[in-house]
């Protein structure tokens, strides 16, 4: 049975490879891991998802603040 699922998964790993290219990937997996490090995301049974507004708060003010020095000033 485990041959099977892996000669399966190999096959599957060949029809559906990601052509997608690298840049592209890494945002994604970046993506979801900013998303896995929210502490109030829920998820609801059917898809839906929802966050404390004061969590997105805190965050944008962090990265503000991290990222301040990208900005030139007038």
């Amino acid at each position: 049975m485990r041959m099977m699922l892996k000669f399966l998964s190999r096959i599957w790993n060949t029809i559906s490879a990601d052509c997608r290219p690298e840049w592209e990937k890494q945002r994604e997996r970046e993506f979801i891991e900013a998303v896995n490090s929210l502490k109030t995301l829920k998820v609801t049974p059917g898809g839906r998802m929802s966050i404390d507004p004061e969590e997105i708060r805190e965050q944008v003010l962090e990265a503000r603040e991290r990222f301040k020095h990208f900005v030139r000033k007038p």
